[in-house]
């Protein structure tokens, strides 16, 4: 016959003693761990009593492992109580320690009294086919009548709907985690609280004590899978480690015996040799690959969740938060979150200024939640209201808040290892969001600042060419007269075939003058799109420019010494690249006032282009010269100035990758020396 309540016993024995050590030694720091690793110890040591109990050959020995095995079953309400209060977080400890003050009374009266608790002890199931007599507590003492009414049916009961009332305000990890307890202890509990039916007169066999070392295998599960008592990743570690213990063994002992058995057939010394040496080979061989195969099987199917929370930290401070361009900001933003966190599904979100209507604004995975998405007026109320940040099924939505008012969300799908967020989750989250609320306040205000910039470039760049139209007119009357004595003497001579040849010639030579410069006029008053980058020819841009500005030059006696031929092509935009010219040689003609020159000469230094543009005018003073790239600062004491010419050409020449800097002596003139990127 099979004695099935004393094996059940033993195997619980051994499993909790288990989980007790590696429970206790791995996760030591944890108020929780340790209550639990004393839990399953006392749950151990009621397994082996038990074991003992059943089996036990006389009155004497049964009644001594049953006192021995309710040294352990006493101490279990108040410890699990315990638990459960730290578990969930309850300050209040009056219950516990009234528990534990009846369970120390109880815990000495099973020690030092025969009577008062186990009372007596009775052999039954005598009379079983299927199962062997055992020894079981009968009848009980009182305190024992006791225990298990007050501190087990009633305690128990009233602890489990604590948890009950608890799974239903708890984040999704926690609602998780008390699930799997809940359900645990329930097994356990109900396995344990059938052998307490012999010790009432109910003689049914315990076959239920099976699911007491059931339970322990679910809490180990609950352990690595839903991080209870936080000790996942350690538990990870033993895992490996015990596969490599277990890989180890079989390599070294499996093919030991097959080379003995089947190939050498002898149990010689030289033969056990052979296949230890053979053996240690194939570890040596295979071991780094089986480690790796461990720990990407406990990664894959108990740790997928688990990212590094300071790598996340380094990718948004040094990658993602220091961008300034908006849509680049966004777009690396869902590829890192999607990638770190390991999600299906990643967007932002933002709110529409005028409107307040929310739109997505990058995202990447599958698009299934956005339809889902409440209102934004909706989020603001349920955030205010504490309902959590877990608004959707299987997802996370963190509102991003600038000063007070929401700007947007961003939205985090499912996880790939089908875990839900945790609190941890949230407390690196939410600061990120927030952070990342302010880079992307700041990337619009540069981009509107960039806009800013471009309207009052083309404000200062229309008035300049105001005066450079008003002495245009100078040079366009010249062609205009030419043409019009032409046309005067026309209906005079119009059969003198020396007048017609000369009319012919210089006519529409003087109209496409005054059509280049109207033309070239017009193109450069146009503002530039500075999305186009491409490669710019630096002479060609440069003479157009030198065409608009050549007149001014003349008027006012200024020589242009261009000395950029063979210049290679630089990156760039070309209307920006004509606007810094045309900038820097008003700048230069301003300076110089009448009589001077201009000289602009080229250095080819491998990687860039250096472009010189000297003047002989007044120079810049010591100064003024460290702060003439900044806004509105300007030397013109006419106030015809704004100030935002030199800054302006360094934003541009850095947006195309460049650079500039200034050389000057007062009275002697100015050095701009250009920096392009080579094409």
């Amino acid at each position: 016959m099979l004695d099935f309540y004393g094996l059940s016993n033993l195997f619980a024995t051994i499993t909790n003693l288990g989980i007790s050590f590696l429970v206790y030694t791995k996760g030591r720091s944890s108020k929780l761990a340790k209550i639990w690793a004393v839990f399953t110890l006392c749950v151990a040591i009621y397994g082996f009593g038990g074991f003992m109990a059943s089996g036990a050959k006389n009155y004497d020995s049964a009644f001594f492992w049953w006192r021995f095995s309710y040294v352990g079953v006493i101490l279990l309400p108040a410890l699990f109580t315990h638990f459960v209060y730290t578990f969930l977080e309850i300050r209040r400890s009056v219950l516990v320690n009234i528990v534990y003050f009846m369970t120390i009374i109880i815990w000495f009266a099973n020690i030092f009294s025969k009577s008062l608790f186990i009372g007596n002890v009775t052999l039954i199931f005598t009379d079983s086919k299927w199962f062997t007599p055992a020894w079981f507590v009968y009848p009980p003492g009182p305190f024992h009548i006791f225990h298990t009414i007050v501190l087990y049916f009633v305690l128990l009961t009233y602890l489990f709907v604590r948890l009950v009332l608890a799974y239903k305000h708890s984040d999704p990890l926690k609602r998780t985690q008390i699930k799997y307890f809940t359900i645990a202890m329930v097994l356990g509990f109900y396995g344990g609280g059938c052998s307490y039916l012999p010790c009432f007169g109910i003689n049914i066999y315990p076959i239920p004590n099976i699911t007491v070392p059931l339970y322990t295998f679910l809490i180990g599960f609950a352990i690595i899978r839903h991080q209870l008592m936080g000790i996942d990743v350690i538990i990870k570690r033993t895992l490996v480690f015990t596969g490599l213990l277990v890989s180890v063994f079989a390599m070294l002992i499996l093919p030991t015996l097959l080379i003995q058995e089947y190939i050498l057939r002898a149990a010689s010394t030289s033969s056990r040799t052979i296949g230890l040496t053979i053996s240690g080979i194939i570890i040596i061989l295979t071991m780094r690959r089986i480690e790796n195969f461990l720990v990407n099987i406990t990664d894959k199917y108990l740790f997928q969740k688990k990212y590094d929370y300071k790598e996340l930290l380094k990718i948004f401070t040094a990658e993602v938060l220091t961008l300034l361009e908006l849509d680049k900001l966004l777009n690396l933003t869902v590829e890192k979150l999607t990638d770190t966190v390991r999600i299906d599904l990643c967007a932002i979100v933002l709110a529409d200024k005028e409107t307040g209507m929310l739109n997505i604004a990058a995202e990447k995975g599958e698009n299934k939640l956005i339809s889902m998405l409440p209102a934004k007026e909706d989020i603001t109320r349920l955030i205010s209201m504490g309902k959590g940040y877990e608004l959707l099924k299987d997802s996370l939505l963190i509102p991003m808040v600038l000063h007070g008012e929401m700007t947007g969300v961003v939205l985090l799908g499912k996880k790939r290892s089908d875990e839900s967020y945790t609190q941890d989750d949230l407390d690196i989250l939410l600061p990120l969001a927030k952070t990342l609320a302010i880079a992307i306040s700041n990337a619009e205000l540069f981009a509107e600042l960039g806009k800013a910039h471009a309207e009052a470039s083309q404000r200062e760049k229309m008035a300049v060419l105001g005066t450079l139209a008003a002495g245009m007119a100078h040079e366009i009357r010249n062609p205009i007269t030419t043409i019009k004595i032409f046309t005067e003497f026309l209906k005079e001579k119009k059969d003198d075939p020396n007048f017609i040849e000369k009319f012919e010639k210089l006519v529409p030579k003087e109209v496409e003058k005054i059509n280049h410069m109207i033309t070239s006029l017009l193109e450069f008053s146009k503002p530039a799109d500075g999305t186009i980058m491409e490669k710019v020819d630096v002479k060609a841009a440069l003479k157009e420019v030198v065409d608009i500005s050549g007149n001014e030059m003349i008027l006012n006696d200024i020589i242009l010494e261009d000395n950029i031929s063979g210049i290679p092509q630089v990156y760039g935009n070309k209307k920006h690249i004509q606007e810094i010219f045309f900038n820097l040689i008003e700048n230069a003609i301003h300076s110089i006032g009448r009589r001077g020159k201009i000289i602009i000469s080229v250095e080819d230094t491998g990687s860039s282009v250096k472009i010189y543009i000297k003047d002989t005018g007044r120079g810049i003073s010591e100064d003024n010269i460290s702060h003439i790239f900044e806004p509105f600062f300007t030397t013109k004491m006419d106030s015809k100035g704004v100030g935002l010419g030199l800054y302006v050409i360094k934003q541009l020449i850095v947006r195309m990758e460049g650079g500039i800097e200034v050389k000057s002596e007062p009275a002697k003139g100015a050095t701009f020396i250009l920096r392009f990127k080579k094409a």
